[in-house]
């Protein structure tokens, strides 16, 4: 089995579903992150701090999604795809201080 045998047909494909797929999972959180500091409870500066500080990792996301792509698509030819192991942190991360801080705030308010 050589080189060539390793190679995939088309080699953008797959990573273009795989940008495409960080693009919408950054979009939607983006949302969820407005919705949140729309609808909760709470003080507004609060609301505010926490919204706003959960927004830098998602427009990180969005705005690392080119060169990401492109260093999939470089390392998917070349037969070892990058890792970006920050992107998984950085949703878990946002994902979880909004459910906490929604459950306090909803919590206190009532």
């Amino acid at each position: 089995m050589g080189p060539d045998d390793l190679r995939h047909d088309d080699a953008g494909l797959q990573p273009e579903r795989t940008s495409l797929s960080w693009l919408r999972t950054g979009a939607l959180l983006g949302a969820v992150v407005l919705a949140f500091m729309r609808f909760v409870p709470g003080p507004g500066p609060v609301v505010a701090t926490i919204g706003l500080v959960c927004l830098v990792p998602v427009l990180t996301l969005l705005f690392a999604a080119r060169s990401g792509h492109r260093a999939r698509v470089r390392g998917f030819v070349e037969g070892s795809v990058p890792y970006f192991w920050w992107r998984n942190v950085a949703i878990t991360g946002t994902v979880a201080v909004l459910a906490v801080a929604s459950a306090v705030l909803i919590l206190i308010a009532h």
